[in-house]
């Protein structure tokens, strides 16, 4: 893993002066101002809108595509008092934008009710999934799918049903032949962001139906915001534009009055702060547990519940535990085969195993961070799921894509993909060797980790802690600044965990957490003189976040 400075060193900066006089205006350390700086927000109203986004800063829903076909369907549908189903997803994004979409259509009094497949049914709608809905619906409102679901559609007409998709995924073929197709990544856009999650497109749509009838949506914004800020950071959306303004405005109602089934969850976990971190790596998990190993309904049920009870989140934490345990035994059986069987030298590990679908996007993963190669998991039943690895430009949906002729079907993007492959082990492993040369036209695997500064961890400015909660969320296009910490002697480290895998150094009065390093202990009692990149992490506990350790011969 190469270590490169993000930027010419604020020292030298040709913008030094610009830099520092935006870092004074706005009361932020010069070091993050650089940060905004280098990611395109290099003017005073630029800083000012992306540090106090407000409500006004939203884009008209209508700018959208058959957004205000799709709104004519549905107040027809509340005056005629019609059956209307939401059709969501499995993951976290599907169930709170179902949960955002029927919390508005209950506040008018619509007949709603919602449906989301488990995960051995398959992603999206499906004719089947038409097939058995009852003959009373008349209305069907997809959210985070639908854009390829061409098959089901003709089921749907039919059956007399109209569908109105609202969708964020790319549009891979044809637009579906629906009633109304709602994604800002259709061929023909019109709306000025593309990049929203099925929660924000779904949180569109309510915004819509607020202004259609002539209701303030500033006064019903923030019944909404918090689960669309859920969906927007667990789906690993771009933090910028409007889902920056989603997300910091969501983040902000979720620390001074969070709705009661959050705030209920937040006392189980003792978080005292949420931000970025605590939705990707506490709350989202969680609550995607249900959608890998569960039933995602029951996830939507809890957030949909203002009268939640504890019993109910802690089955969902339970569960959550209970995926955490399938993961790390099922990664660990297949890294002692890549191991033996010399996978590693691959130039993409592709592996097949029984594992469960549910996880098999976690394998890959953790594949691909333990051996730095792009990973590709199979389950016995099919289930494919790929991962790139971190900061390179090597693309998992290329090389799918000119492999797609082995796959009955496949979606995603540069850094992930999923499919579904005949469970035939020849099949397969014709698969694997085309994988193999597919890889080769992909740029060389070269993992880059950018850093904004050098700043010894020992002398680290504790008051930086406060700029960057100003600066949050961060995520997605938008990362959390990364420093280096030239060598120093590390005195102090302790081991810790269920298998002592985490390590945990100090030095001074400051304390840094590096996840799964734990075997690094060994070589620290021989060698204690070492450089790292690091980050702060918790704004409570005032520690920091260890990326990357190197000893020092």
């Amino acid at each position: 893993m190469d270590w490169v400075p993000f930027d010419t060193s604020l020292e030298k900066h040709p913008n030094k002066a610009l830099i520092t006089y935006m870092a004074r205006q706005f009361d932020i350390e010069p070091v993050l101002m650089h940060h905004l700086f280098i990611h395109g927000i290099d003017n005073c109203e630029k800083v000012s809108r992306f540090i106090f986004p407000t409500i006004d800063d939203f884009h008209d829903p209508f700018l959208m595509n058959d957004m205000k076909k799709a709104i004519i369907r549905i107040i027809k549908a509340l005056i005629q008092k019609e059956k209307i189903l939401i059709y969501g997803d499995y993951d976290v994004d599907g169930m709170t934008a179902t949960a955002i979409l029927y919390k508005a259509l209950k506040k008018f009094k619509a007949d709603v009710h919602y449906r989301l497949p488990l995960r051995n049914e398959g992603y999206g709608l499906s004719p089947k999934a038409i097939e058995k809905i009852p003959e009373d619906v008349s209305l069907i409102i997809t959210v985070d799918n639908g854009s390829s679901a061409h098959s089901a559609m003709e089921v749907a007409k039919r059956r007399g049903m109209d569908v109105i998709v609202t969708d964020h995924h790319e549009v891979l073929g044809p637009h579906p032949d629906c009633y109304a197709f709602i994604n800002p990544k259709r061929h023909d856009n019109t709306y000025p962001f593309p990049h929203l999650s099925g929660a924000g497109v779904a949180l569109k749509v309510v915004q819509a139906l607020f202004m259609a009838g002539k209701i303030p949506w500033d006064k019903h914004v923030y019944e909404f915001i918090e689960f669309a800020t859920l969906g927007t950071i667990a789906d690993l959306m771009p933090l910028k534009g409007e889902n920056r303004i989603i997300c910091k405005l969501g983040l902000q109602k979720m620390n001074y009055t969070p709705t009661p089934v959050l705030k209920k969850l937040f006392e189980m976990l003792r978080i005292k702060y949420v931000d970025s971190s605590t939705i990707s790596f506490q709350i989202g998990p969680i609550f995607n547990s249900s959608g890998r190993i569960g039933d995602p309904n029951q996830a939507v049920d809890i957030l949909v519940n203002p009268l939640c009870a504890k019993a109910d989140l802690y089955s969902l934490i339970t569960l959550n535990k209970k995926r955490q345990q399938m993961t790390k035994e099922q990664f660990q059986r297949i890294e002692e085969q890549i191991i033996q069987n010399q996978w590693y030298k691959q130039n993409v590990i592709v592996v097949c195993d029984d594992f469960h679908s549910g996880i098999i996007g976690l394998i890959a993963a953790k594949i691909a961070n333990k051996f730095k190669k792009p990973a590709i998991v199979i389950s016995l039943t099919g289930a494919g799921s790929a991962r790139s690895v971190n900061a390179t430009d090597f693309s998992m949906i290329n090389v799918i894509k000119k492999c797609s002729h082995f796959l009955t079907k496949y979606g995603g993007h540069r850094a992930a993909a999923g499919f579904s492959i005949k469970p035939d082990f020849d099949h397969i492993h014709a698969f694997r060797e085309a994988i193999q040369l597919a890889a080769l036209d992909e740029p060389p695997l070269t993992p880059k980790l950018k850093y904004i500064s050098t700043i010894p961890l020992h002398q680290f400015p504790m008051h930086i802690f406060d700029d960057l909660g100003v600066l949050e969320p961060f995520g997605m296009s938008f990362p959390k600044p990364l420093f280096y910490c030239s060598p120093l002697v590390i005195k102090q480290f302790q081991v810790f965990g269920k298998n002592n895998e985490h390590l945990k150094l100090i030095t001074n009065d400051k304390k840094a957490i590096a996840f799964f390093k734990g075997a690094m202990a060994n070589k620290l009692q021989q060698q204690s003189l070492a450089e790292c990149l690091y980050t702060p992490s918790c704004p409570i506990k005032k520690d920091f976040l260890i990326h990357d350790l190197r000893f020092i011969q």
